[in-house]
């Protein structure tokens, strides 16, 4: 039997990350409800989607990796919340060669842990809903942006825990 060999991770990575997490759960504690007004330039990008919730998008978000400004909050609905949605997580985007598996060369977070992943032909509408069902021209034609693909992406559950794990591409406890 052949069995895939998981990368290794070495105590001084998972702590790094783990220092990591903490400073990125600091530096989004102020987002914990999405209000009326987006926070910090960010839009609500695609419907709410079970096992992810929204996405809520900066403005110019680049894939510049700073673990204190991720360029994606994630939240859940909660009517018990201010404005109804309640921070679970955010997602940090990344431009850099991959391996390959598609897993990147030298990433800040490591890959036996994070679950990097990319998202083909998505078109986001003036209305800022998003599909992958519209073909490029269909996309355009609607005054759609499309993208044929979106940079390296994972997510971190850093307020809501996973499941599936704190970088797994969705969360199963979030409904």
């Amino acid at each position: 039997m052949r069995t895939r060999r998981t990368p290794a991770i070495t105590y001084a990575q998972l702590q790094r990350t783990s220092e990591q997490l903490t400073a990125a759960r600091a530096a989004t504690s102020k987002y914990q409800h999405a209000h009326r007004d987006e926070p910090d330039g960010c839009r609500a990008i695609g419907p709410y989607v079970p096992d992810v919730g929204v996405h809520y998008v900066r403005s110019g978000a680049s894939a510049r990796f700073s673990i204190t400004e991720p360029p994606i909050l994630l939240y859940e609905r909660d009517s018990t919340a201010p404005g109804g949605l309640r921070l679970v997580g955010v997602s940090y985007l990344l431009v850099v060669p991959t391996d390959s598996t598609g897993r990147p060369q030298s990433p800040p977070l490591p890959n036996a842990l994070a679950g990097w992943h990319k998202h083909n032909n998505v078109c986001v509408l003036p209305d800022n809903s998003a599909t992958v069902q519209l073909t490029e021209q269909q996309c355009r034609g609607q005054g759609g942006r499309f993208t044929a693909e979106t940079s390296l992406m994972v997510h971190a559950w850093i307020w809501k825990d996973s499941p599936a794990g704190v970088f797994s591409f969705i969360n199963p406890a979030i409904k």
